[in-house]
């Protein structure tokens, strides 16, 4: 299993593009920060994350502001092919 469900928010986007085919790409940087039990001990979690989005998804998501706080659905996968550098590939948000 492949799933990925995890809050952000919108610090950096790259600009409007479509691919080939004309779909909508949605490329950027979202930050995370959350508290965990880990071991029995609370763990602070920061970091930041690059994801990407197409089709109608990404058309709503390029519509957000930077800093909007998003909570995402989706999955992980290597950035290209030639790449071992995971990328979080949005289906949902709200």
């Amino acid at each position: 299993m492949n799933s990925i469900e995890i809050s952000g928010v919108l610090i950096e986007r790259e600009a409007v593009r479509f691919t080939p085919a004309g779909i909508e790409v949605f490329e950027a940087e979202l930050h995370h920060r959350s508290e965990l039990v880990e071991a029995g001990r609370i763990r602070t979690l920061e970091y930041d994350f690059s994801a990407v989005s197409y089709g109608a998804c990404a058309k709503r998501l390029n519509a957000l502001a930077i800093g909007a706080e998003i909570r995402i659905k989706g999955f992980l996968a290597p950035r290209s092919m030639k790449s071992r550098r995971l990328t979080v590939h949005i289906t949902e948000f709200n």
